[in-house]
């Protein structure tokens, strides 16, 4: 009887369970609540920010909400969706009003209604950081069509920054920035100045403005001179009969801080021997090649020689003097 009982127990529990797999579960279309009590921080709506935040409805499905946003035109799009009960958007303008609301979704895909709407109109509180890193490089490299100033400098990082300002003196490093000196503006973290005149220095300054027109400290000058071209005298241009240990002289020109000597085999060869030269204030330059180089020069042979300038103590050229030759006796 007991062995019958649970033959038939089993076989209810089997049936109601294959019944149960059977029957689809039915879709969720009910909307979750929307989402209340969103309001904005004003103390984190500040330099272009808008930081809005809500409290989630009680239904235990939501997923995210999408945020949506009106330019004071009268019409909200959606801009963002976010799991989070807050949202922060940065790069805004402080001469708009803008209207935020949300709504909740459920991880059945259905959108609540909206929440209540909220304005914010974002204040400019703090003056944009000075740029840094402000690099200067000098060049008169005609043969690449390279006759300029060149300035990099590092992004600054606020969320309502807009542009630089640059500023330059052709006269003297104690300028101010102002109408007078105004160059040029960019977004850029880079500019090139062609309005030069090789031999002369030039100094600049760059100032950092946000949206809402502030600026920034502007920073340290920085200076540098596209050089002249170096003028190459001894050897001369296609001369026979030149020493196997020559004296190599050149025109010192103005700011030049040094200089490498380059000796080939062929104009557009590898330096067979180099050499740097520290500028000095007399009016030429010059250098032996030593008798000890690694590559001697050879009798009866034509070589070619190249002076380049620099106007820092780095390793970027500033300029280059044409490429001569001689022949050795």
């Amino acid at each position: 009887m007991t062995k019958r009982y649970l033959v038939v127990l089993l076989s209810i529990i089997l049936g109601l369970f294959m019944w149960s797999c059977s029957e689809p579960e039915e879709d969720d279309t009910t909307a979750p609540a929307a989402p209340t009590n969103l309001v904005s921080n004003p103390n984190e709506s500040v330099d272009g920010k808008a930081y809005i935040s809500w409290v989630a409805p009680a239904d235990d499905d939501v997923v995210l909400y999408r945020v949506y946003r009106d330019t004071d035109t009268g019409s909200f799009s959606e801009i963002s969706s976010s799991s989070e009960t807050f949202y922060t958007e940065s790069g805004l303008n402080y001469d708009i009003a803008y209207s935020y609301k949300v709504t909740a979704e459920d991880d059945s895909g259905n959108e609540s209604a909206f929440s209540n709407t909220v304005v914010v109109t974002p204040y400019n509180q703090f003056s944009p950081a000075t740029p840094t890193g402000l690099e200067i490089s000098a060049r008169n490299i005609e043969a690449d069509g390279l006759i300029n100033v060149e300035l990099s400098w590092v992004a600054n990082t606020e969320s309502d920054f807009a542009y630089y300002k640059i500023f330059k003196s052709a006269t003297t490093p104690s300028f101010l920035p102002n109408n007078d000196s105004y160059l040029d503006s960019v977004t850029s973290i880079f500019y090139e100045d062609e309005d030069i005149v090789p031999g002369n220095t030039y100094h600049y300054r760059v100032v950092a403005y946000d949206l809402g027109g502030f600026d920034s400290d502007p920073t340290l000058v920085v200076s540098d001179t596209p050089l002249e071209v170096p003028q190459l005298t001894r050897p001369a241009h296609q001369e026979e009969g030149v020493s196997q240990l020559p004296t190599f002289e050149w025109t010192n020109v103005n700011m030049a801080v040094k200089y490498k000597i380059g000796v080939k085999e062929s104009s557009q060869g590898a330096n067979i021997w180099e050499e740097e030269v520290l500028a000095t204030s007399e009016t030429s330059m010059s250098i032996t090649y030593p008798s000890d180089a690694t590559t001697p020069l050879e009798a009866n042979t034509r070589y070619f020689w190249i002076i380049e300038g620099y106007s820092q103590d780095t390793g970027e050229v500033n300029v280059y003097s044409s490429v001569n030759y001689f022949r050795t006796q």
